[in-house]
């Protein structure tokens, strides 16, 4: 049987809202929508009927997913809001985040869009479900205690640091039975030691009227010395007169668990492929031995130079990645051209050119999480077009690639090579100062400069 399930889509593509309409169908719904893409319409629908479900574009030509936020806000819904979206950069997917958006998911991917929906449907019965217990509460203590006493999670309430009630799920959690004389509590004796600061200082202000993050997790220890990891949700409120805390606590244990896995696998796919691109690398001074480590060093001194420009750790590590093995593509050329110790002919010149094609044809069809294949292909792109194999020019050539290309200027000329000897760093230097702007990025070359001049970077 599918599922009944009204949504709202903000889109300006009707073939896009479509697609999206027939995975909802695939997923197991039959949904009922209406297709808006104005504040105007927004509004409209928002007043027409009750939805459960908005999936938004990221961007449209008068509206965005942000403002749409916003006015779901203003009318004090609480919505699942997805994201399904053509293209959206990280930090315009976590400003929408920030903003209240649930999820985001690609319109080339929309296979996550069924788990997303699923998933925000059950957290908004959850938090309904939570106020709706906060409202009886406010109604009727004998209704509140009846409520709490029926919930799946441990409910108490907090007053001058002292449990002065609490579920019988309470007890479960903190390692009672109910045969055992339960002391008085006070809500940090079963905290862990170094959870303590964090969990006071954020009792203490949310009493002040703070507004604090909901949702956090911390670890308690049970009267058998068990640590459970919870996640808590506070309100508050009155109780007799007095400022008091409604806390919920979820054991997220299990799902704990499960994430350290999932991040434990990440990790050992990290050094999986950390591991094939050094090897890769490797095959490449092998093939060149005359400079080998050259790759090494420009990694290095890349990653290096987009530190300085404040790049995040993220893109530093793809940038590093791609200079292990931005020259993958000499794989191509014959040996006894990499090895020349004269000057090379035109036509040895053209061959040595293609290593950059060579090597995105090598790279285009592994998935990094960075486009190494896109900075490999660009490391020998110029500002200005006179570089090669595409003649690529300013903002078209990856910021990424022109790190790339001033870190192997830099190396390449300071460095032995076959047909010459080591010119020395000042030189390199010199080569990148005297060309930023024409054929190198000025930020880049800044940089790299200051790296090397003020703070004592050398070449490894």
């Amino acid at each position: 049987m599918s599922t009944p399930i009204h949504v709202l889509l903000i889109e300006d593509s009707e073939i896009d809202a479509l697609m999206i309409v027939r995975e909802l169908r695939r997923g197991g719904f039959e949904p009922a929508f209406e297709r808006v893409e104005t504040a105007e319409g927004l509004e409209a629908a928002l007043q027409k009927q009750a939805w459960d479900l908005i999936l938004a574009d990221h961007k449209l030509p008068h509206f965005s997913d942000v403002e749409a936020l916003k006015l779901v806000k203003e009318q004090g819904l609480d919505l699942p809001f997805i994201i399904v979206s053509g293209t959206i950069g990280e930090e315009a997917a976590v400003s929408a985040m920030k903003a209240g958006a649930y999820d985001y998911v690609l319109k080339d991917n929309l296979t996550r869009l069924t788990p997303a929906i699923n998933r925000s449907l059950e957290e908004a019965r959850v938090r309904r479900k939570r106020k709706e217990a906060e409202e009886a509460l406010r109604e009727s203590e004998e209704r509140y205690r009846k409520v709490v006493e029926n919930a799946h999670e441990a409910v108490f309430i907090i007053q001058d640091e002292r449990i002065i009630f609490f579920n019988s799920k309470t007890g479960d959690l903190f390692g009672y039975r109910p045969e055992d004389p339960v002391p008085d509590l006070y809500f940090l004796d079963h905290t862990h030691p170094e959870d303590k600061p964090l969990v006071l200082e954020r009792h203490h202000r949310r009493l002040r009227g703070e507004e604090i993050p909901d949702g956090y997790s911390f670890r308690v220890v049970d009267r058998q010395g068990n640590i459970k990891w919870v996640e808590v949700h506070s309100a508050l409120i009155k109780w007799q007169g007095k400022p008091a805390s409604l806390v919920f606590l979820n054991d997220i244990s299990d799902r704990k668990q499960a994430e350290e896995k999932v991040i434990e696998g990440a990790e050992q796919l990290r050094r999986a492929m950390e591991g094939i691109v050094q090897a890769m690398a490797a095959t490449v001074d092998v093939k060149d031995p005359y400079t080998a480590g050259h790759q090494r060093r420009v990694a290095d001194l890349a990653r290096n130079i987009a530190l300085e420009l404040g790049l995040d750790q993220g893109k530093c590590e793809g940038i590093h990645m791609a200079g292990m093995i931005h020259d993958i593509g000499k794989l191509s050329v014959p040996a006894e051209i990499l090895s020349k110790p004269t000057q090379l002919s035109p036509i040895e010149i053209n061959l040595i050119r293609v290593h950059p094609q060579a090597g995105y044809d090598i790279l285009k069809g592994v998935e990094f999480p960075w486009p190494v294949a896109q900075m490999v292909l660009q490391h020998h792109e110029r500002v200005n077009g006179s570089g090669y194999p595409n003649g690529l020019k300013g903002e078209v050539i990856l910021p990424e690639a022109m790190i790339l290309a001033v870190a192997d200027v830099v190396e390449a000329i300071a460095s032995y090579r076959p047909y010459r000897p080591a010119l020395g760093i000042e030189k390199a230097l010199e080569e990148i100062e005297t060309n930023q702007g024409i054929l190198y990025d000025p930020a880049v070359v800044g940089g790299c400069l200051r790296l090397f001049r003020e703070k004592g970077y050398q070449l490894k």
